[in-house]
């Protein structure tokens, strides 16, 4: 049956209505992009099999893929589609449906395949053609970042191989849809959608609907960011400037979400001051007080702007490095870290004579609970007071 123009703008509208109010319901940053990627993903909505989101976090150069929707293979993509058809699920139930998504470890699949992807903002674009095989999936997010512009290719095919430390297969994208993020004429992030499954074409009134739900995501990030950055205001220790107990607890508990989802490690490093307790004594509660202030400046201006900073009490901080780093990366963070405050002026206190020991918990992504992660970081921490104070040791 023939569908007029009519119809077929109803449900353009319907469509952008649907996800535009589901987005308006929450301001938690994961549920928007997944009701946009779900919405890029459905058959009520623009009906790609897959669609991939690479996103830049705040103040960082360089694109991370940050979530994805949709079948890991041709088979979880038909198990996908009978799922779909058994329970109805259409898009306004779908975009409802986050909380189960989020628990299902299945739909977090996709995602995981990308761990370890990232492009500079600033790397350098190659010449894509129509019919070239093999090209980098980095060379399609880096030339919707550089040129700020949508594109599509129904004859290229692309490809990332995952770092050889992860253990990922092969990924190959077909029938490619990109579109940059753009927020004040800055790119904080590109979506990429794909029909390698199905092998349809895209056509130029996908990219009209692409376009429409970038315009929408960039508003929507913008507005959870603002939203996330207000929440840490209030949650910030009065006295040290960084993020109290309360508000690391509850972001620990976001982060482990986090990172099962994306399949990536988290950190956890645990500092305390050295003979705090004889610097109050000696010099007062005041210098104290200073010595706590410039230690925790010194954490907050040499981590990731979206690593955590918190104090947990007293003379204690916590930082929880969010981006995957390995064992190792952790340890080098915590040397660096330990030996810049050897090495400066804390509350006016004599070059040197404040120091840190420093305990580091490293989890991977299965499994990884908070509680025993703390738990490991206190235990690596007693260990560097024991053998001396003033140095990092790891968590067996």
């Amino acid at each position: 049956m023939k569908v007029s123009n009519d119809q077929i703008l109803l449900g353009k509208l319907r469509f952008q209505l649907a996800v535009t109010s589901a987005m308006l319901g929450t301001l938690e940053l994961d549920q928007i992009l997944y009701i946009i990627l779900s919405g890029i993903t459905h058959g009520e909505g623009l009906g790609f099999n897959r669609a991939f989101l690479f996103l830049s976090e705040d103040s960082a150069q360089e694109l991370k893929a940050y979530t994805a929707v949709g079948p890991v293979n041709a088979e979880e993509a038909h198990r996908i589609w009978e799922s779909m058809e058994e329970k109805r699920l259409d898009l306004d139930r779908l975009l409802a449906d986050y909380e189960a998504s989020a628990k299902d470890a299945r739909a977090h699949a996709l995602t995981q395949c990308l761990a370890g992807f990232s492009v500079p903002l600033s790397a350098a674009t190659i010449a894509i053609r129509e019919g070239d095989s093999g090209v980098p999936l980095q060379a399609l997010i880096a030339r919707a970042a550089a040129t700020r512009q949508a594109f599509f290719f129904n004859r290229v095919e692309a490809q990332f191989e995952p770092p050889l430390s992860g253990g990922g297969t092969l990924m190959v994208f077909r029938k490619m849809a990109v579109v940059p993020l753009l927020q004040k004429d800055a790119v904080i992030g590109v979506i990429l959608a794909d029909n390698t499954f199905n092998g349809r074409d895209v056509k130029p009134e996908d990219m009209d609907g692409m376009t429409t739900l970038a315009n929408l995501a960039a508003i929507a990030i913008d507005r959870a960011r603002t939203h996330q950055r207000l929440k840490e205001m209030a949650a910030v220790d009065g006295l040290s400037g960084v993020c109290n107990r309360r508000h690391y607890e509850l972001r620990l508990q976001q982060e482990i979400s986090r990172a099962q989802r994306n399949g990536r490690p988290l950190s956890l490093l645990l500092f305390d001051i050295d003979r705090f307790k004889t610097i109050n004594d000696s010099a007062g509660h005041e210098v104290g007080d200073r010595v706590l202030k410039d230690l925790a400046g010194i954490l907050r201006a040499r981590v990731r702007t979206e690593d955590l900073v918190a104090r947990y009490g007293g003379d204690e901080f916590v930082v929880l490095l969010t981006g995957g780093a390995t064992a190792e990366e952790a340890l080098r963070v915590a040397e660096k870290l330990r030996q810049e405050v050897a090495e400066r002026t804390l509350g006016d206190r004599p070059e040197g004579s404040v120091t840190v020991s420093v305990g580091v918990a490293f989890g991977l992504s299965e499994g990884l609970d908070g509680s025993e992660l703390f738990r490991r970081a206190d235990r690596a921490l007693y260990q560097a007071k024991q053998e001396g104070r003033n140095c990092v040791r790891s968590a067996s």
